[in-house]
């Protein structure tokens, strides 16, 4: 388990994706991200998993950080529930909340040092 985003934890809605559906391809565009409100989410680099994402756990932040492609395929592991945080949002939180900015840049520290000890 990662960095969780305490910010979410009460959040209604979101968009369903059944267990086994691609959210995204490594590789595009990306001009959102998503938060893992419920269920598990796999992140694939050239097929193999790298990572599995339960309820609180961000991904795809990094499209929107450096406008680069997904470095990352996510797909859903089970059944699950993903709140979507388009550009637009993402940008106000970071600007607005700077415990926002704090908490995505854990995200990424974590992730970097899971990848580093792997290797």
């Amino acid at each position: 388990m990662g960095v969780k985003l305490d910010f979410f934890k009460n959040e209604a809605g979101g968009d369903t994706f059944q267990a086994g559906h691609t959210i995204f391809v490594e590789g595009e565009m990306g001009f959102e991200m998503f938060v893992v409100l419920d269920g598990e989410v796999e992140l694939q680099i050239n097929g193999k998993v790298v990572e599995t994402l339960g309820p609180g756990e961000p991904f795809g932040e990094m499209a929107l950080i450096d406008q680069a492609p997904r470095v990352a395929t996510a797909i859903a592991k089970t059944d699950c529930r993903l709140l979507s945080i388009p550009e637009k949002r993402f940008l106000f939180m970071v600007s607005a909340m700077p415990h926002f900015s704090l908490q995505i840049m854990r995200v990424m520290a974590d992730r970097l040092r899971t990848m580093n000890a792997r290797n």
